[in-house]
């Protein structure tokens, strides 16, 4: 059984996925396997993935149909043997010797989450963006905590899949999947896995190198064009029913996910906004009614509202 099960979505990236694969096979650490996913692919990315896996036995391609990152990392999840999981995208790349120690510090903590940073790079240089290392809570440094001890922090602590090592058995213990939509998938586990841990703990080190802006890259669209908000606050309002931590967490994670729900109807494309601020406005009396609560009792958007117009009412509706 490898140590590590390193899992890779991998979408129309051929002139990055050599970049990407070549940056795991040069790690120190060597026990590990790569499970390739390939999403549908229109290039020459599954030829690439196919040669590699004829010069290295550690390499498993699985082809399938495009039905976005989430599914293929269930895919790839469903057939991992890792004692430990890490998620790497197709078109971004790892430091030197992050593998090793990512497992080195795993295994001193006995965690079920190792979190760590990761350096965003705009044409080749590298940056402290928003999931670097110096992004993560101070106080929990040099501890292992809880789910318990974070309620309040959740969010203070990168959503990305690629920021974190886990537990393989903590993942399947819990039933812990990735969201079935185009944008957004990392939302669903990153909450449901950081409820349930018992122990996590941060390494505060930049491992991970995260490729911005990318031509074709989903996350490089500017106007939306899905509901995927929407979609990610019902996901994660089940879960927290069938955990039947709902009481604990609805403060937070209503306003935390309204607001980006929110934050969306302000830049959606013009010519979907009106199907869209449909199911938005479904949820806002979902919300409404199940959590008489909190500022969105008092809040009145309209669909011509801009991204700015929708600022400003939600601080008022705050004050």
């Amino acid at each position: 059984m490898p140590k590590i099960s390193v899992i890779i979505p991998v979408y129309n990236v051929e002139n990055y996925i050599s970049h990407c694969l070549d940056s795991i096979l040069n790690q120190s650490f060597k026990d590990f396997e790569i499970i390739c996913v390939n999403d549908g692919s229109s290039d020459n990315s599954l030829e690439i993935l196919q040669n590699y896996s004829k010069k290295d036995q550690r390499i498993i391609v699985i082809d399938k149909d495009n039905e976005g990152s989430g599914i293929a990392r269930n895919a790839g999840l469903a057939i991992a043997k890792g004692e430990y999981v890490f998620f790497v995208d197709g078109d971004d790349w790892i430091e030197d010797d992050a593998l090793n120690k990512m497992f080195e510090q795993a295994e001193k903590t006995g965690v079920d989450i190792l979190i760590f940073g990761g350096l965003s790079y705009y044409e080749g240089v590298g940056k402290n963006g928003g999931y670097s290392c110096d992004k993560l809570p101070k106080k929990y440094l040099n501890r292992v905590f809880s789910s318990e001890d974070i309620k309040k922090d959740i969010f203070k602590f990168p959503s990305t899949a690629w920021t974190k090592l886990y537990k393989r058995n903590f993942l399947i213990k819990n039933n812990i999947r990735f969201q079935e939509i185009k944008v957004g998938q990392d939302q669903l586990p990153f909450f449901h896995s950081m409820i349930m841990a018992k122990k996590i703990a941060l390494f505060p080190e930049n491992l991970y190198c995260y490729r911005k802006n990318r031509k074709g890259a989903v996350t490089s669209v500017k106007k939306k064009k899905n509901f995927s908000p929407i979609y990610v606050f019902y996901a994660i309002e089940n879960i927290l029913s069938e955990t039947s931590k709902l009481d604990e967490y609805k403060d937070i994670f209503v306003d935390k996910y309204f607001s980006k729900a929110t934050s969306w109807l302000g830049k959606f494309d013009p010519q979907l906004k009106h199907a869209y601020f449909e199911e938005y406005m479904n949820l806002l009396s979902h919300i409404k009614d199940r959590y008489p609560f909190g500022w969105w009792t008092k809040f009145n958007p309209k669909e011509t509202d801009s991204y700015w117009c929708l600022k400003l009412k939600r601080f008022w509706a705050k004050i």
